[in-house]
């Protein structure tokens, strides 16, 4: 006969509805720069400046269906975006949001390929790195810098991988990518 511990279903119960509620908020402060990106065309559209052409040039911001957030540094070309099975070709520092958030002037990686001077390369979707880079590489195009900011559940869960990742922490990743190519 199997047990089942009570008090694990309802940490897992509890872990489920935080993803949710972070999910939601995402989905509604992604709501307001919408809404606020009307406006700014509206008023451009009135206004002497160029109008804005699309949304995505002036929001720099997207949330996947996984929770995971982009926020655009750099854009790309905008026309070459990997698909799951290429290989792809970044450059990455990676971070706990804990180390930006404490020394936001000098924030130290926990890893990184630029302090290597070397690319990483990996097939998307390919198991090969944590899913939410997956994820955030999927929405890129080529030449673009992002800061994706990923929650536990979307890399090492829920225990972390102390020492260097603490148990249900945020990563942030800065990534660019640099090429891919199909297989």
């Amino acid at each position: 006969m199997i047990e089942i511990n009570p008090y694990t279903y309802l940490r897992a119960e509890r872990e489920s509805g935080i993803m949710s509620l972070y999910s939601r908020l995402s989905q509604l402060e992604l709501n307001r720069r919408t809404n606020n990106v009307d406006k700014e065309q509206r008023v451009a559209s009135t206004t002497s400046s160029p109008p804005v052409n699309e949304k995505a040039k002036t929001l720099n911001e997207i949330v996947s269906s996984a929770g995971v957030l982009l926020k655009t540094i750099r854009g790309g070309d905008v026309t070459n975006y990997p698909k799951t099975g290429d290989q792809c070709t970044i450059h990455y520092e990676a971070y706990t949001e804990a180390e930006i958030t404490d020394n936001k002037n000098s924030p130290v990686p926990f890893d990184s390929s630029r302090s290597r001077n070397q690319f990483f390369h990996f097939i998307l979707g390919g198991g090969q790195v944590i899913e939410g880079l997956d994820i955030a590489v999927s929405k890129m195009s080529v030449g673009q810098l992002v800061e994706a900011t990923i929650p536990y559940p979307y890399h090492y869960g829920i225990a972390g991988y102390p020492p260097v990742v603490p148990p249900r922490s945020t990563l942030v990743f800065r990534v660019e990518l640099i090429r891919f190519e199909s297989r």
